[in-house]
């Protein structure tokens, strides 16, 4: 989009006045799009950024539209909800997924899944009503409850359960103009399925305001692993307060095709329909016709589609496990997008868009900033894995020497980061040292079990393999920050975080960290905690506030290896970690998988070795004991996670039969 277009729009808003003015102010171009413009204009740019699938529109979809174009039959409009014989194989399909709905009266064909969303808001809202907006979530929602008339409010996912829903939270966001809640399920940018115990309890939040529930699931089709996708519309008690909304565009290589449809209660697709058809009296008719032979021969094809993707995941989750020096992500169960946050130890970690402007000045990669996804994207970065293979390796690839230091290109000019306020000196200090004593504090008084995480290749994948073992059978936490920061491990232990940009909030977060180290607080059986380590000395100021009972060590990156002094330094203070803890009685874990870790585990009593090739085709097997695994496991990270949770559940005496179930892929209870 020219520069010349969007001056002669903003000046045209000037002119405006009353509701339309209004509707129209601070809309903006998609800040994904806006990564896509931006990297356009520079050479040699790899992106990750727009959500495009790198495939091809199957031929079977092709040949059909040509015939039907050739036959006469795509030339006039169809009706308004859309081609009859398009609508009644959609209700097939919803119907083999346990979902009943008329084709006459509970279907409507829209253009793409945004056409959807936009009619259902625009029938459903007046003007100051607001929507509840799931955070992180997908960035044009926005755009299109503000020319509903609409209010967005945002409600935090739940980031350390992977993002799921947070009904509480949903609850507490509700006001008296509140009339919707609008979510994606699977959820864009992080690649959550939500959970069907939390979408229920949701959906009995909805229905005690008395909430419209829309749900975009446009990556329905791309699920992956033990966990199936349950739709809000799958609850029969919620039928007549839910609007779903599919898309053809993901599943079948059609994005420029706009086709998708929304079902829900004959009287709200009525009101829809009647906003369809001011809008665009109906979908392209070539486009329903491919959508019916999606529908009918695309199978095959999706399930290529998916098992493509999920081998690119695997990877991109390997390349990933190579930088957890500097990303951490949560493990994507759908989609094909990841959503690492960045830690603290790097650059511009709380200002995403600095971050990525940088990285694609100076790397050459297009990623989109977290903070386009809502507040609580801030510190992520969204990368997408749709595209050619090739492309993402060499995306990694330059990412890798950015996070080590070496940029690809010259440094350029980026947009300043947000200032952040920082204390004199001193009173940083005192701050850090009452922090730490309010986290020994808590440690002393509540005395959980410590299972402490260092090393640095697949700690993102231990620590949430091992938190969701241990949640079978203790309370445990497993924060989804690293701590190898001066404040990063007290503000772990005490469960909360320091936001330093205001002054206020800095003085409420002391007050948190107090309330946790003294009061009842959230009270726990285990925790989970990464010690990260930048220099000499930072283990053992780790070792002044936590004493673990289990220590975990994984294998050291390669992406270090260019810089021998860190790698001696980094070895140097995690050997420090098992020595201390084997002296104090606790249960020493090293992965046999790196040499030094396997000759180190000689020199240590008692210490326990662990290894990828515990598990081997589909049967983990730990010294005499064997067990069989139906868990998606994801290459040799996922292996050895698998492992060394198993022998720290057993280092904590979780039971045989639990560890079994978890193994088998069988739901907790």
């Amino acid at each position: 989009m020219s520069r010349l277009f969007l001056g002669g729009a903003a000046r045209a808003r000037e002119r405006r006045s009353g509701r339309a003015a209004e509707r129209l102010r601070g809309l903006t171009l998609s800040p994904i799009k806006d990564v896509e413009l931006q990297a356009s204009r520079l050479p040699g740019v790899v992106s990750l950024a727009q959500g495009i699938p790198s495939f091809d529109t199957p031929e079977p979809i092709k040949r059909f539209a040509a015939q039907m174009m050739d036959a006469g039959a795509t030339a006039r409009y169809s009706v308004s909800p859309g081609l009859p014989q398009l609508r009644e194989a959609i209700a097939e399909a919803l119907e083999r997924d346990g979902m009943r709905y008329d084709p006459e009266r509970e279907i409507l064909v829209t253009v793409g899944s945004i056409e959807a969303i936009a009619a259902t808001l625009l029938a459903s809202i007046d003007d100051g009503d607001e929507v509840l907006v799931v955070s992180p979530t997908y960035a044009s929602y926005l755009p299109a409850i503000r020319l509903a008339g609409g209010v967005p409010r945002w409600v935090p996912l739940n980031e350390d359960a992977n993002f799921d829903l947070d009904p509480r939270a949903i609850a507490d966001a509700v006001g008296r103009r509140t009339r919707a809640l609008l979510l994606c399920n699977p959820n864009n940018p992080t690649g959550t399925v939500f959970s069907r115990e939390q979408t229920l309890r949701m959906l009995r939040v909805a229905a005690e305001h008395d909430l419209l529930v829309i749900t975009d699931e446009v990556y329905k089709d791309f699920v992956y692993g033990e966990q199936a996708i349950f739709s809000a519309a799958m609850d029969a008690a919620a039928r007549e307060r839910v609007i779903r909304v599919c898309s053809f565009s993901k599943a079948y290589g059609m994005t420029g095709w706009r086709v998708g449809f929304l079902h829900g209660p004959a009287e709200r697709v009525a009101d829809v329909l009647t906003v369809h058809d001011a809008l665009v009296t109906c979908a392209p008719v070539i486009s329903q016709y491919a959508a019916l032979a999606a529908l009918e021969q695309g199978d095959a094809c999706v399930a290529e589609f998916k098992a493509e993707f999920r081998r690119r995941r695997d990877h991109v989750m390997e390349r990933l496990d190579a930088l957890s020096h500097a990303l951490d992500y949560q493990k994507p169960n759908a989609s094909y997008f990841v959503f690492p946050r960045v830690k603290d130890t790097v650059r511009l970690a709380r200002d995403s868009r600095g971050l990525a402007a940088e990285i694609l000045q100076q790397a050459r990669v297009a990623l989109v900033p977290g903070i386009a996804f809502g507040p609580t994207g801030e510190s992520h970065l969204r990368l997408c894995y749709a595209r050619p293979a090739a492309d993402v390796d060499l995306a990694f690839d330059r990412l890798d020497a950015y996070f080590a230091g070496r940029p690809a290109r010259q440094v350029v000019a980026v947009p300043p980061a947000t200032p952040v306020i920082v204390a004199p000196h001193p009173l940083r200090q005192r701050g850090v040292a009452l922090l730490r004593r309010l986290a020994r504090t808590r440690l002393a008084r509540q005395r959980p079990k410590v299972v402490a995480i260092a090393g640095s290749h697949g700690k993102t994948a231990l620590k949430r393999t091992v938190s969701e073992l241990l949640a079978r059978r203790f309370r445990v936490r497993a924060n989804p920050l690293s701590y190898n920061t001066a404040v990063g491990l007290p503000l772990a232990v005490l469960g909360t975080e320091l936001e330093t940009r205001r002054p206020l909030h800095v003085a409420a977060g002391f007050a948190r960290a107090a309330w946790s180290a003294y009061a009842a607080g959230e009270q726990l059986d285990v925790m989970v905690l990464e010690l990260g380590v930048r220099r000499a000395g930072d283990m053992r100021a780790h070792l002044e506030i936590v004493q673990p009972d289990v220590v975990v060590i994984t294998p050291v990156a390669a992406s270090y290896l260019d810089d021998l002094d860190a790698v001696a330094t980094l070895r140097d203070e995690i050997a420090l970690l098992c020595r201390d803890g084997a002296a104090r009685g606790a249960a020493v874990l090293l992965c046999a998988d790196d040499p030094a870790w396997s000759a180190l585990a000689h020199e240590i009593d008692g210490a326990i070795c662990y290894a990828a090739g515990e598990l081997l085709d589909g049967e983990l097997r730990i010294g005499q004991t064997a067990w069989s695994v139906q868990r998606d496991v994801v290459g040799a990270s996922g292996q050895r996670a698998l492992a060394a949770a198993v022998h720290v559940a057993r280092a904590l005496g979780m039971p045989h039969d639990e560890i079994a179930a978890f193994l088998r892929g069988a739901p907790p209870g």
